[in-house]
């Protein structure tokens, strides 16, 4: 059986204390040496990057009171999230078939529409506002995100547009789960008690007291 040969190993890289990278190898399963986390990725996402950049601040505060008052925006920015709007008004007319590309679209353009949709609705209306938010909104939906998860366990009203009948993916999911979680307990087509509607439980008391008010 012939040698593993070392020199195959990509290096570490990770930055040392004196500024340098680390020439260790690394294992063969990720390429990480034993005392560092290896070459860092660095960012990936839009945010992430922006977060690395502010990070290295010196001066936060002049930069934050810019950031604040002097709203430097990359026109890049501003051009993905028209085009995004764009398209989503082209999705209002499609209704439920159109859901899965209103996914992608905010999954691609989340960050630019975010950032620039009161801008967009100073020139477009406040219609602009409702279909850009329609669209974030299903989209954080679908996908779970922490701010809007609570709309797997309480009434939320329907966005105008974009909204799915039958509930968010992250809804479905929820309800299989249930269900799985009911059917291992009570076995498969259990229903349960079905509560009654209020409405139906105001009316069955007033019929009560009519019958019993003609008896007498």
């Amino acid at each position: 059986m012939s040698r593993f040969n070392l020199e195959t190993l990509p290096r570490c890289g990770a930055k040392t204390r004196s500024g340098n990278q680390c020439q260790r190898y690394g294992n063969k399963t990720n390429g990480r040496c034993k005392l560092h986390g290896g070459r860092s990725t660095g960012a990936k996402t839009k945010e992430g990057k922006l977060a690395v950049r502010v990070n290295a601040l010196l001066n936060p505060f002049m930069w934050h009171f810019n950031k604040r008052f002097n709203l430097e925006i990359k026109q890049a920015y501003i051009a993905n999230a028209l085009s995004a709007y764009l398209r989503l008004i082209e999705l209002t007319k499609l209704q439920a078939r159109g859901l899965d590309e209103i996914t992608e679209i905010v999954s691609q353009y989340r960050f630019e529409l975010e950032t620039t949709k009161y801008y967009i609705a100073e020139f477009d209306g406040s219609e602009a506002l409702l279909i850009i938010q329609s669209a974030l909104d299903h989209y954080y939906k679908d996908t779970a995100a922490e701010h809007l998860k609570f709309h797997i366990y309480s009434a939320v009203f329907p966005t105008p547009y974009f909204n799915r009948l039958s509930g968010s993916n992250a809804e479905l999911t929820h309800e299989m789960r249930v269900f799985s979680k009911t059917e291992r307990k009570k076995g498969f087509g259990y229903v349960g008690r079905i509560p009654t509607d209020p409405i139906h439980k105001a009316l069955k008391r007033q019929l009560k007291k009519s019958k019993a008010a003609h008896q007498i």
